[in-house]
């Protein structure tokens, strides 16, 4: 279920055309400040360790205001997560089915050190978004982000596929979405890892990022003993 719907408002005709209402700008604004005031709280106090109360006072808005765009907290939590145009769950998956994308390129695999970088860049820049994904986990046994993850693995079939039409007689005898999946989770695992607990890899050995990325790849096309 997802935020309420605001009531119909008629559109007013001012200087530059049709436009809404000022009450109508002023529900939309109020709607995402209950969201970005939501995510903090969840972010920094956990699910449980927020309320309704809480979330309203962050907001700046009342309890009334709260009721009139949710029904509930676990509405506000599912509107973080849902696929709906401009929530952050969206936003997440939009860059990672773009990470797909590249995988139809035809260098593919060849190209697996872009990819990296990509899917890097995707959580460094959706950090916060991730570890709503790890609440959901513990609270909701994943109930709410099983719909994304679902999406994602989707383009995992029809990638194994266009991949065995493409690299036939170059692939290993290897399932071909089992060996997209383990291409792409090494990547995210490494990198979800350094957001959530704040250890860069990088630093550690002394690389930068885009050599991390470019050696892991090498380690996935080659392998990891030398052939002679």
């Amino acid at each position: 279920m997802g935020p309420r719907s605001s009531r119909r408002r008629r559109l007013t005709l001012g200087p530059r055309g049709l436009s809404s209402p000022p009450m109508a700008d002023e529900a939309n604004s109020n709607q995402q400040r209950i969201l970005d005031a939501a995510k903090r709280l969840f972010l920094t106090k956990g699910y449980n360790g927020s309320n309704l109360r809480d979330i309203a006072k962050a907001a700046k808005v009342s309890m009334g205001g709260i009721y009139h765009h949710f029904a509930s907290k676990e509405e506000i939590y599912q509107s973080l997560l849902s696929g709906s145009a401009g929530s952050p769950g969206s936003d997440v998956a939009g860059d990672m089915l773009n990470v797909l994308r590249l995988l139809r390129n035809p260098e593919f695999p060849d190209n697996l050190a872009e990819v990296g970088d990509a899917i890097a860049d995707t959580i460094r820049k959706h950090r916060e978004t991730f570890k709503l994904f790890y609440i959901d986990v513990l609270e909701f046994e994943g109930r709410n982000v099983k719909p994304l993850i679902q999406r994602f693995r989707d383009g995992f079939r029809d990638l194994g596929d266009l991949l065995l039409a493409h690299k036939k007689d170059e692939l290993a005898d290897l399932h071909p979405a089992l060996v997209i999946r383990v291409l792409l989770d090494v990547f995210i695992q490494t990198r979800l890892e350094e957001a959530m607990l704040g250890m860069s890899m990088a630093e550690s050995l002394g690389l930068s990022d885009e050599e991390i990325t470019r050696q892991i790849a090498r380690l996935l096309l080659e392998g990891l003993i030398k052939r002679k």
